[in-house]
């Protein structure tokens, strides 16, 4: 079921009040899908890691990417709304020898310009 925003918060006022106000404590029968992201965005992380010197393109949606990159960055849940992204925009990320990520790019969107016209 799909909602329009002005949908679910007359449906579900409580449940859209938590998903705008705290997404990392909003709940849908029992689960927090965006503490469940968060793990996923970890274990994504994890496997990367365990081959150095490899280059990922990672395509995605939207709220896993926020999540690939909150959680590169040590950002939690709590902060999933401090990163936009467009769809199409890109990302790169460098690891060190650490495993530290560095973010070098972020939401790069040139590529979705030509002749003074934005595709999305």
């Amino acid at each position: 079921m799909c909602l329009e925003a002005e949908d679910a918060k007359r449906i579900y006022p409580k449940e859209y009040t938590t998903w705008r106000k705290d997404p990392s404590n909003f709940c849908v029968d029992g689960v927090y899908p965006l503490q469940k992201l968060w793990g996923r965005a970890h274990e994504a992380w994890e496997e990367i890691l365990l081959t150095p010197g490899e280059h990922f393109l990672v395509v995605t949606h939207k709220s896993i990417l926020r999540a690939l990159i909150c959680t590169a960055l040590g950002l939690g849940p709590e902060r999933f709304r401090s990163v936009d992204i467009h769809n199409g925009g890109l990302c790169v990320f460098k690891f060190n020898k650490e495993g530290e990520a560095m973010l070098q790019s972020l939401n790069m969107t040139a590529h979705m310009y030509t002749d003074h016209v934005y595709h999305y």
